[in-house]
């Protein structure tokens, strides 16, 4: 049965998560429950498990550290880890250096279950690709190019993978001694069928199996649909040959436009290594460095370089995901219109951006309109909308893909929730978002939206889990938090400007949510 341990400082979470988890249906037993990253590291040393779910931020060693050493001591452990909205980017950082996946607060059971479901399936085809492997090794005579490009289909499957001299050659018959190794990876965009894309892939290994001839020790290729892997090892003074047999193997494929029509062909070099254990990292860089043709274009080699910072040091997922929660919450198609041609606006904007942030930045702003849109099917939505930006060619379309796919979503949604009774809270909601600053009551709210007082009291509390009165405050806390993050304002006049008379009482209310006076919080978050 495949294991499972759960680490939490909320104890509370330890505990819903295993009442969520439909453990025994999937096959999955509970090891244990921790609650800090220490005592995680333990269990997981103690149980070996097959999956780890983790907070992100625990005392004594906190998830990402907890993660890292789970990685070294426990690689063939899938870990999970668990966030909220403000530890999203954070998150989002974590999932692209090894784990699994995430779950975001407060724990879903759909989700849970969907993404416990997502790795116990990749655990079994682990397990049945391990036994294929040894099918695979036993017909390894007359089979030994499909051998040798399962090197590649392992980084695939198991990427940033630590791999020995020994395993190289004694599992893939890919003999390595010293010397320079690097990883190319290639895309077709707009290819119009397969037998099209076949035609390109095979010419291209036949032209660089060609040019690599004399330079490289070994050359190992795999074809995955629109994408051609391969691996090159060659003497550290043919660094400068290979560079060159790259562009002609290209530029000899792309010659061929007459036969392939508008297809478009690009080649991406990752970053070389001389340390064996580096192979995996090295594999990575240059599934990366294919999402540049974004930013420098198509039908070119596009030579490893260090990705930028320039799209991340402005934070754009996190404006994203405040203007996407407030549009979503009173469900605002003009404010979602909004939101989109702000961040694809930036993105525009930053002239310096690269490929991969672009590409990183509209991945990451699809996945939180989906969470944030609660889907019954979000893994396979989230599934479907990364093969489509995966096949954008350049960086209009890849916002194109954003911008149509979140729409279609949101009017997908829009169908079932026309005459839901959220429509009447949402009103509700907007009223006071829209009114906060002035002296508002309960009595105005329900006589705009045609409701008895005592009704729409009653129906507020049962349907949001909170009063009127409090659900007034916290508007009104929200606003004056950002207004003293971001403005310049006094907090006698944030007071006023959030619908306060008195500031005395203003200051009560702030501390009594926040836990800090407001001249505290702005030192604090300011």
């Amino acid at each position: 049965m495949i294991k499972a341990v759960i680490a939490d400082d909320e104890i509370k979470i330890c505990k819903l998560i295993q009442a969520l988890g439909d453990w025994d249906r999937l096959g999955i037993s509970v090891a244990g429950t921790a609650s800090n990253g220490i005592e995680a590291l333990d269990l997981v040393n103690q149980e070996h498990p097959d999956i780890l779910i983790t907070d992100i931020r625990m005392p004594g060693c906190d998830g990402i550290q907890l993660i890292e050493k789970v990685s070294s001591s426990s690689p063939e452990t899938h870990i999970v880890i668990v966030s909220g909205y403000a530890e999203f980017s954070y998150a989002q950082a974590a999932v692209r250096h090894g784990v699994e996946d995430y779950l975001l607060k407060p724990i879903n059971k759909e989700q849970l279950n969907e993404c416990l479901t997502k790795i116990r399936d990749k655990i079994v085809h682990e397990q049945e690709a391990e036994e294929e492997l040894e099918t695979t090794l036993k017909r390894a005579e007359t089979n030994t190019e499909a051998l040798r490009a399962s090197f590649l289909s392992d980084c695939l499957i198991d990427p940033g993978r630590k791999f020995t001299e020994d395993e190289l050659q004694e599992h893939y018959q890919i003999s390595v001694s010293g010397g320079t190794y690097q990883f190319l990876c290639a895309k077709t965009d707009g290819a119009p069928d397969n037998e099209n894309q076949k035609f390109i892939w095979e010419r291209m290994i036949s032209e660089l199996t060609k040019e690599m001839k004399g330079i490289c020790r070994e050359q190992v290729y795999l074809v995955q649909n629109s994408y051609l892997y391969g691996f090159l090892a060659y003497s550290s003074r043919e660094q400068e040959p290979v560079r060159k047999a790259l562009k002609s193997s290209l530029n000899r494929v792309l010659s061929l436009r007459g036969v392939f029509g508008d297809t478009k062909v690009t080649l991406a070099t990752g970053y070389y290594v001389r340390d064996i254990s580096q192979l995996g990292d090295a594999f990575l860089s240059a599934r990366e460095m294919i999402k540049e043709r974004l930013a420098m274009g198509t039908g070119k080699v596009l030579e490893w370089k260090n990705p930028g910072k320039a799209l991340f040091e402005k934070r754009l997922l996190e404006g994203y995901n405040r203007d996407v929660s407030s549009a979503l919450e009173f469900w605002s198609e003009d404010a979602i219109v909004d939101a989109n041609e702000t961040l694809c606006g930036e993105i525009t904007g930053t002239k310096e951006a690269d490929g991969r942030e672009i590409y990183d930045t509209i991945i990451g702003a699809g996945t939180i309109f989906m969470t944030q849109l609660h889907l019954p099917d979000q893994s396979r939505q989230i599934e479907v909308y990364n093969e489509k930006c995966s096949n954008c060619p350049t960086k209009a379309q890849l916002m194109d893909v954003f911008c149509l796919f979140t729409m279609d979503l949101m009017h997908s949604v829009a169908q079932w929730r026309e005459n839901d009774d959220d429509r009447t809270v949402r009103m509700a909601k907007q009223y006071i978002q829209n009114h906060y600053s002035e002296q508002i009551t309960l009595e105005e709210v329900s006589s705009h939206l045609g409701l008895t007082q005592a009704y729409f009291s009653t129906f507020f509390k049962k349907k949001t889990g909170i009063g009127f009165a409090k659900y007034l405050m916290t508007v009104r806390v929200d606003a004056a938090k950002v207004l003293l993050k971001e403005g310049n304002y006094s907090v006698a006049e944030i007071c006023t400007m959030v619908g306060y008379n008195d500031q005395r009482n203003f200051n009560r209310v702030f501390q009594q949510v926040t836990g800090v006076k407001p001249a505290v919080y702005r030192k604090l978050y300011g």
